[in-house]
């Protein structure tokens, strides 16, 4: 059974990301992901950017081989996942789940209240899987900001059908806001 590990992304790796990001692309129904889209990929110099800022994640296989990755920004006081793919020779063994279990991490270490997202409401390797990690799907009142603002261009672009989703982080105990009120 192959061995894979996630790991921060180097900068040698971003030329092969749009190669995975194709590749996961062609699994969507032609009906939800328009070909203009479908052919796109993250601009180069945005992945060096998030490599370089480190919220960038890749898979890898025991012997090196690219085969995912996963890029989040930082928005309002929260990390927006933008792109998570696996190639689909690589799939269901768990790398989704991995790679977005990093930004997860990510996001808590810098101390962020959340990670949101938008995706696709009803594939099964979208919003249903994000909610089996804890994600919460956000009504049309409590997406605002940047993450409306997303929402909204991808529906512009094409994508229907899309959700905002939440992962919303306990406060720490050191956090004001987590206080009772009740002193001891």
């Amino acid at each position: 059974m192959e061995q894979y590990r996630i790991e921060l992304a180097q900068r040698e790796h971003v030329a092969e990301l749009p190669a995975i990001e194709r590749a996961a692309a062609a699994l969507f129904p032609e009906t939800m992901l328009p070909e203009n889209i479908r052919d796109s990929t993250l601009p180069l110099e945005q992945l060096a950017e998030a490599q370089a800022r480190q919220h960038l994640w890749v898979a890898l296989t025991s012997n090196g081989q690219l085969v995912g990755f996963a890029m989040a920004l930082i928005i309002e006081e929260a990390a927006l996942l933008v792109e998570v793919d696996v190639h689909p020779h690589h799939q269901r063994r768990g790398l989704g789940r991995a790679l977005v279990q990093a930004v997860i991490e990510c996001a808590q270490r810098a101390r962020l209240a959340r990670v949101v997202l938008t995706t696709f409401r009803d594939l099964p390797w979208n919003a249903p899987f994000y909610e089996s990690m804890g994600f919460c799907r956000l009504t049309t009142v409590e997406v605002t900001g940047d993450l409306a603002h997303r929402l909204d261009q991808e529906q512009r672009s094409g994508l229907q059908e899309r959700v905002a989703m939440q992962l919303v982080f306990p406060l720490p105990n050191d956090h004001p806001a987590s206080r009772t009120g009740i002193e001891t």
